[in-house]
């Protein structure tokens, strides 16, 4: 079954590139937009400017990571 869908989103995505980058991105925004939510909640109650900069610090180095592992792999 899941065979099956991964097949479909990887056909998807081969003829539909721009369309497929579109929904990443949506992803992506929703995901931290949620991730926002939750540490202004939870973590930093009253406090939504420290909640704001934790989450792009957290935002930021994700993304050096990202950058890092993708520079060593290659």
């Amino acid at each position: 079954m899941f065979k099956d869908i991964f097949q479909k989103v990887a056909a998807f995505e081969h003829h539909h590139q721009a369309i497929f980058a579109i929904v990443v991105a949506i992803g992506i925004v929703l995901f931290s937009w949620g991730i926002e939510k939750i540490l202004e909640e939870y973590l930093f109650p009253g406090k939504p400017l420290v909640g704001y900069i934790f989450t792009i610090l957290l935002g930021v180095f994700l993304l050096w990571m990202t950058k890092v592992v993708v520079l060593n792999l290659m």
